[in-house]
């Protein structure tokens, strides 16, 4: 009986590191997955942030520009 015992225990054992080894792989994989999609989303906007126009704020650079121009200078 106790060869039984401790070979099911060892067996157990192994089990519970196999899974618990496989699901820490899995969430370390998918961390990295998500932080590689952020970094990716964040040089995107980014991006678009560069090349971006607002039409408000181009309405106001005009009326600023004309402002310049209306008043005198001096």
């Amino acid at each position: 009986m106790k060869k039984s015992t401790t070979r099911s225990l060892l067996f157990v054992l192994l089990l519970a590191v196999s899974i618990s080894a496989y699901t820490f792989l899995n969430v370390a994989s998918y961390n990295l997955g998500s932080q590689s999609v952020q970094q990716q989303e964040q040089q995107l906007h980014e991006q678009e942030e560069a090349t971006l126009v607002l039409p408000d704020v181009r309405l106001i650079k005009k009326v600023v520009e004309h402002g310049k121009r209306l008043l005198p200078a001096s």
